[in-house]
């Protein structure tokens, strides 16, 4: 995919000192470790004890002090049967990783259009109802409505990069968010206004005048995720 992950030479060698704290403590159990961001990692290992976690958990500072988060632990099975249950965040571990060592559990993972689906369908559910609740909270308040869209504007781009990718060609485009918007016929100048707000949060009272819109697009893309069926 065009979001391919790439890592900087000091965040390469932290992980590398991740991978191999897993080895020593792990030992013939230890299959992979693969980078999911540049601080953010999974770690696979064909069994997992409470004394590994102990062992672990004495490293954790260490890790922390390297700028990277707790690894995601698995084993191999772990991973492929909950595909069903976490579709969009395995779904983008395996899009968006970099292999630090050994062979992570993906050649034959798969995650089912139909469950990809409703995963989104649940995030677009819960932004719609979180505008609806933000507006009458903040009460005709001009300064509370505009840190409402604020905030839901990061939201908004991780929800659209899901429905992205429930399109291949959509999945393939350079920038998920915008993509997703496409294919379930926002306005892009809408759209394009709100995400803006992600780098620039200062412009946030211009965009309150779109809530009406945004709202509306918000129910659209539900709507178009809710009848959504694979090609």
């Amino acid at each position: 995919m065009p979001d391919t992950l790439t890592l900087s030479a000091s965040e390469r060698r932290a992980f590398d000192r991740l991978a191999a704290d897993l080895v020593r403590v792990l030992g013939p159990r230890f299959q992979a470790l693969v980078a999911t961001g540049p601080t953010s990692s999974a770690a696979f290992a064909s069994a997992i004890s409470a004394a590994d976690l102990e062992a672990l958990a004495a490293l954790a500072g260490t890790w922390r002090h390297d700028g990277l988060d707790i690894p995601l632990l698995l084993t191999p099975d772990e991973f492929t049967r909950s595909l069903d249950v976490f579709p969009l965040e395995y779904q983008t571990i395996i899009d968006r990783h970099v292999v630090i060592t050994g062979h992570p559990p993906f050649d034959h993972a798969r995650v089912d259009p139909d469950d990809l689906r409703r995963a989104c369908e649940v995030q677009a559910k819960g932004h719609l109802i979180h505008l609806r609740q933000g507006w009458i909270t903040a009460a005709g308040h001009e300064e509370e409505l505009a840190a409402l869209v604020v905030h839901s504007a990061p939201a908004l781009a991780a929800l659209l990069a899901s429905v992205a990718r429930l399109d291949a060609h959509a999945a393939s485009e350079p920038n998920p968010a915008r993509a997703g918007a496409r294919l379930a016929g926002l306005p892009d100048a809408l759209v394009g206004r709100v995400l803006a707000l992600i780098r620039e949060p200062g412009g946030a009272s211009a965009v309150v005048a779109d809530l009406p819109a945004y709202l509306q697009a918000t129910e659209t893309l539900w709507t178009f995720v809710d009848t959504w069926h694979a090609r």
